[in-house]
């Protein structure tokens, strides 16, 4: 059975991550092309343009561990995230972990729906408070583990559009565009981006040619589907990574820290690529 929306995508789902950088221009081709074997999310279908904004606070260590793992493509790392739907986002927020683990992707995800934010992280009975229990319950202590055990703490807030397709076929496979990349210093537990400190960060720096947006193609890490195949040889696509934790916080770091905070972040001043 096909997943239709946020609230269908599993507590803990291994998956595959193929991304590619593109022009905008290829928007509408591609989704041409999935349209034989995909649908809208209801998200995308309730948009005039296909795209909806997705928020997401970052957290990282006073060291910046997880950005440093990043950095040194460090096998086995992991950030840790809470996402928020709409320019003027409410509860349910989702509170995530990402873990990459060689080429797959693992993510524990929790819907809270309190926004209570900051209280719940700090609340060493936060999975009780909310009813949790089962996977539930697993995941938002282990949310809460990890930030206790690195201090994690609120560093930046990202926001972008995205339009995404669902497979009709598969148990899971999803395609979706990223477009409009943002980001801001987030210091508090803040899930609403202030749209006056937002500042755009998807430059020709960190995309190929002529791209402005972040095509992903995702599924089980046991199931390729054969029109993926397809469609990466009909485009000519060729993978290229992109997090929008790492440069979202390189963005910041640069911006506003001293220049030597290069020195200071990233092991005797080697930044690593």
């Amino acid at each position: 059975m096909a997943l239709h929306n946020q609230n269908d995508i599993p507590s803990v789902l291994q998956r595959f991550e193929f991304k590619y950088h593109i022009p905008r221009s290829m928007i509408s081709p591609i989704s041409d092309f999935v349209k034989a074997y995909c649908f809208l999310d209801k998200y995308s279908e309730m948009s005039p343009s296909g795209f909806y904004r997705i928020n997401n606070l970052y957290f990282d260590s006073p060291f910046h561990t997880f950005l440093k793992n990043r950095l040194s493509q460090k096998e086995r790392r992991f950030n840790m995230r809470i996402r928020s739907y709409g320019e003027n986002p409410e509860p349910p927020y989702f509170w995530e972990i990402k873990c990459k683990l060689g080429e797959n992707r693992q993510k524990f995800r929790v819907k809270v729906k309190s926004g209570e934010t900051e209280r719940l992280f700090y609340s060493p009975h936060a999975s009780s408070e909310l009813g949790f229990s089962g996977l539930d319950a697993k995941n938002m202590d282990m949310f809460q583990s990890l930030a206790l055990s690195y201090n994690a703490q609120p560093q930046i807030i990202t926001q972008y559009d995205r339009m995404a397709w669902i497979s009709e076929t598969d148990e899971y496979a999803r395609v979706t565009f990223d477009a409009n990349l943002q980001c801001a210093e987030e210091r508090s537990f803040n899930v609403s981006p202030d749209p006056k400190r937002m500042e755009s960060y998807d430059t020709t720096t960190i995309f190929r040619h002529d791209a402005h947006c972040i095509l992903e193609l995702k599924g089980q890490v046991s199931h390729l589907p054969l029109w993926m195949v397809d469609l990466v040889k009909t485009f000519d696509l060729k993978r290229a990574a992109f997090s929008k934790f790492r440069y979202g916080m390189m963005r910041i770091l640069t911006n506003n820290r001293p220049e030597n905070v290069w020195y200071n972040v990233f092991d005797q001043g080697e930044i690593y690529e």
